[in-house]
């Protein structure tokens, strides 16, 4: 993907995780390492190298992303974002500033209904499971996503992962375990 760029990336692949990273600025980490080992070798990638780490993942999972930012990745993004893209989001993570724009004011003010339905969404809850825990049928619930999401300027559940996320709507987002 990052081919295609080779005037604004340099792609140097490491013999190996532990390999020493230098003159590497920032590390794509695929999170299928955290499913196949316990983590060790993003760790020693956040501490052992100077390079920032851009998490790379097809799994969107709001407990995998809270986990790798604890450790101190610098930013996620998605596998099915596009090379141009990527490539932006690598200038960005290389730069030191965050892949998501800062969040938009939101034109309408979110109610406690909907921050609530946001922070479940955000921490992996089903359409289902939420119905259930808040008492809603599933047509209840759709009206409340679908105004929640234009509110916020979404229009994807991994979207509006990522701004509950940033707004601290998700207790599992800040690395806790409520």
């Amino acid at each position: 993907m990052l081919a295609d760029y080779p005037d604004r990336v340099i792609v140097t692949a490491l013999p190996s995780v532990f390999a020493p990273a230098e003159g590497v600025d920032v590390v794509l980490y695929d999170t299928l390492g955290l499913h196949q080992s316990d983590g060790a070798d993003l760790d020693h990638l956040l501490r052992n190298t100077h390079a920032r780490v851009l998490i790379y993942s097809r799994d969107m999972r709001p407990d995998l992303r809270a986990r790798t930012s604890a450790m101190g990745a610098a930013d996620w993004v998605s596998m099915s974002i596009r090379s141009a893209e990527l490539v932006k989001a690598v200038e960005q993570v290389a730069a030191g500033r965050p892949v998501l724009p800062a969040p938009r004011p939101a034109p309408d003010r979110l109610s406690p209904r909907e921050e609530e339905i946001l922070g479940l969404i955000a921490q992996g809850y089903s359409n289902q499971e939420i119905t259930e825990r808040l008492c809603l049928t599933l047509n209840t619930l759709k009206s409340h996503v679908r105004a929640a999401y234009r509110k916020i300027g979404v229009s994807t559940r991994a979207q509006a992962v990522a701004w509950a996320i940033q707004q601290g709507l998700a207790p599992a987002a800040m690395g806790t375990d409520g």
